[in-house]
């Protein structure tokens, strides 16, 4: 990369360094640039700009450099952490304020920095160079880090979970025969009841990929944020779900292309895919005509919210994660947990009569 940007063939040249440069035309580098661009999530590539431009305003803002310079040195990797969390200079913070890349005055959060900081370190993989954030010394600063942010009482702002109960609440705010109600209403409980989707598996829901069987659907999931090969894991969409479901696509005349549309204020439905950005805030918008705060929700909500109901429900988190289609446990897990706390047997020793012959 260089700049904020990246140019095609550095691109290709960090995928395949053996081939010599001087093979590859500009008809080439418009292919390669194309096969890299579709093989990213548009989420990654977003947040990999925004940080990166974050973090060479920074260094413009401290007098290092005008000019990206690869690999950044471990101690500026370095200064960067302290700054973010002890708190920046008053010029300099202000001045990041002046240049539009941050909100607001005073220090980033641990959950911010990690997230800078892992940007640099992927970016400085993928070019193939000395990657200072794999520096012991940056590893165990950001341990370190991680552990006073801790101590000092920060905790994660996680967003409320939609577990059944809250989401009986959504429902009750779009019951309606109008078309923003129906559409509401579907995607609520398709969002929820297939196995808690992404805002962006939502959002980019395609009608050639749902299979209708008898009074059911089955949806198979295409890329996702832990799929990107797009084998389509097939998740069921039934009950209430499945009604909900069909009663949009029947007031909606929807048969293909993106189910989930948008509407305009005269509630014509638009040809385009729905953003993932408008799920969140259909999601928030539920949650205020429900009387909840809208600002503890999130287009996660609902997938968060489906893993907590399983545990709440002393369901399997395995049988939960054929459905929510999480790669690794450990993520599934903290929201399964959450619901599943009650379930522990260890939590009933005191109320247990012990036999006497037990050792």
């Amino acid at each position: 990369m260089s700049g904020n940007t990246n140019t095609d063939l550095e691109l290709y040249t960090d995928v395949a360094p053996a081939i010599s440069v001087s093979l590859i035309n500009e008809g080439t580098r418009k292919r390669l640039s194309s096969l890299m661009d579709d093989g990213t999530p548009p989420n990654t590539r977003r947040a990999y700009a925004s940080d990166l431009k974050y973090f060479w305003a920074w260094a413009s803002a401290i007098r290092w450099t005008e000019e990206p310079i690869w690999p950044v040195p471990v101690e500026i990797v370095a200064r960067f952490i302290a700054e973010h969390l002890e708190g920046l200079d008053e010029d300099v913070d202000q001045d990041l304020v002046d240049r539009g890349v941050k909100l607001h005055l005073g220090p980033h959060s641990i959950t911010t920095v990690d997230r800078r900081v892992s940007a640099l370190s992927s970016v400085h993989r993928m070019r193939k160079l000395d990657n200072p954030c794999a520096d012991p010394r940056i590893i165990t600063l950001m341990s370190k880090s991680r552990k006073a942010s801790a101590r000092r009482g920060y905790k994660p702002r996680k967003k409320k979970a939609v577990i059944k109960d809250v989401l009986d609440q959504l429902l009750a705010t779009c019951t309606s025969d109008r078309l923003i109600d129906v559409r509401d209403r579907a995607l609520l409980l398709f969002g929820w009841a297939s196995g808690g989707r992404r805002r962006s598996e939502i959002a980019t829901a395609m009608m050639h990929d749902l299979e209708q069987v008898d009074d059911k659907y089955v949806y198979h999931l295409g890329i996702t944020k832990t799929t990107q090969d797009g084998e389509g894991i097939p998740v069921p969409v039934s009950g209430k779900a499945a009604e909900a479901l069909r009663v949009w696509l029947a007031a909606s005349n929807v048969t293909k292309g993106p189910i989930f549309r948008p509407l305009d204020r005269h509630e014509n439905i638009m040809k385009s895919a729905m953003n993932d950005r408008t799920v969140a805030r259909i999601i928030k918008r539920r949650a205020r005509l429900a009387g909840l705060d809208a600002s503890l929700f999130a287009g996660h909500s609902l997938r968060s919210g489906f893993l907590t109901e399983a545990g709440l429900r002393n369901i399997n988190l395995q049988t939960a994660m054929q459905m929510s289609a999480h790669k690794t446990v450990q993520v599934a897990a903290g929201y399964h947990q959450a619901g599943n706390v009650l379930f522990n047997e260890a939590a009933n020793m005191m109320d247990d009569e012990v036999s006497a012959g037990a050792a």
